[in-house]
């Protein structure tokens, strides 16, 4: 279906990843531009929904926008949303085209890490499971979502940003 060959070391990795999200709810895919690190994430996607289970991605680079872009902000006493809690909520309480047929809610990271919004991530990332606004909203994260960090290499990852990921 996505005109690929069934090569068996990439076999090995989508297999890989699908164990990671058995048992973590954010996981780290890591190589450089090219690697195929997305066709892995979209392969296991396919796969998952031809055995019956849909599921749906939304991603964003995190660096394409600044923290009050990617979060949300206060705008004239206004609280303004960001991308990521945008798509988070909507996976969370199955709004906006998600349902809870989707037994599969993926976020993906696509774009290096960086200190200015990885640690922000760290209440999602780690058991809490929460994104935490500055609105103070908390955003839990559905027993279907899953994070993806698909990213070239973890130089400026915190030994804590680190330890969160599978």
């Amino acid at each position: 279906k996505r005109g690929l060959q069934a090569d068996e070391a990439f076999v090995v990795k989508v297999v890989g990843l699908l164990d990671i999200l058995f048992v973590r709810h954010c996981c780290f895919i890591i190589g450089p531009s090219g690697c195929s690190k997305t066709e892995c994430w979209k392969s296991l996607l396919d796969t998952v929904r031809a055995r019956g289970e849909d599921g749906r991605w939304e991603a964003v680079n995190p660096k394409a926008v600044i923290s009050d872009e990617l979060y949300g902000n206060m705008f004239r006493g206004e609280w303004r949303d960001g991308v990521l809690a945008v798509m988070m909520r909507n996976m969370s309480k199955e709004i906006n085209g998600y349902t809870p047929a989707h037994k599969h809610k993926w976020v993906v990271l696509d774009g290096d890490i960086d200190a200015t919004w990885i640690e922000s991530m760290n209440t999602v990332m780690d058991d809490n499971k929460v994104l935490t606004l500055v609105s103070n909203e908390r955003i839990p994260f559905a027993p279907t979502m899953r994070m993806l960090l698909e990213i070239q290499d973890m130089k400026c990852a915190s030994p804590a940003t680190v330890s969160r990921g599978g």
